[in-house]
């Protein structure tokens, strides 16, 4: 499972910036957004591209009383309004959004673009998949001892008690991700405190004591 769900590693504002864009740069248009205030729905009768500039922004989609995180972007990610999902500020949010065609124009002129853009599409598939069979097939102790552990892989620091990892989420967000309740998630990570497997550094970081243990809870 992501752990911060990111689409990718590029960052396209900067791609954007370069001089052979730069006219195409022009036409996007900055907006701002509070924390959770809802940026873009799916009864858009628009179709817009949006860039991250500052922020988080959360892509979900809600089935009855459920909502299901597919992503968290980050600033440089890029995502479209013609989409089923709902996309949410996480806090002060600036995005810069433009027409479809104007990426139509940029993939026309320059194809590298396009290749980043299934670059994006391909990880936001994975991503969703991973959600789907978590979902399904996992409970929520699983899920959130799979998602600590890639945390670890992708950004653990070692200290001489143990792995540092800084998840970026509050628990909140970090219970809508694996598909869960933010009491539950409290109640899961104070087991995993109680167990010597993890203690908490701050409100968006861990300090991992027990990571063999954490990966067996993961198998379970």
């Amino acid at each position: 499972m992501p752990t911060r769900m990111k689409l990718t590693d590029i960052d396209l504002i900067n791609v954007l910036s370069s001089p052979d864009l730069s006219d195409y740069f022009k036409e996007f248009r900055e907006k701002q957004f509070f924390k959770k205030e809802v940026i873009f729905t799916p009864n858009e009768h628009s179709n817009f591209i949006f860039l991250i500039k500052t922020g988080r922004v959360r892509v979900y989609l809600v089935s009855e009383d459920k909502e299901f995180t597919l992503s968290i972007l980050e600033p440089g990610d890029i995502f479209s309004t013609h989409t089923r999902a709902f996309c949410q500020a996480l806090e002060i949010t600036t995005i810069l959004v433009a027409d479809i065609q104007v990426l139509r124009k940029i993939i026309a002129e320059i194809p590298d673009v396009a290749l980043i853009m299934v670059h994006v599409l391909g990880d936001l598939l994975k991503n969703s998949i991973t959600i789907i069979n978590g979902l399904a097939f996992k409970e929520a102790r699983m899920r959130l001892a799979e998602f600590i552990i890639k945390a670890v892989e992708d950004k653990g620091m070692q200290t001489a008690d143990g792995i540092r990892v800084e998840i970026g989420l509050t628990t909140e967000e970090l219970a809508m991700i694996i598909g869960s309740t933010r009491q539950t998630v409290s109640m899961l990570l104070n087991d995993f405190r109680k167990s010597d497997i993890l203690k908490k550094i701050d409100r968006r970081s861990f300090l991992i004591q027990n990571l063999p243990k954490l990966e067996q809870l993961a198998m379970e």
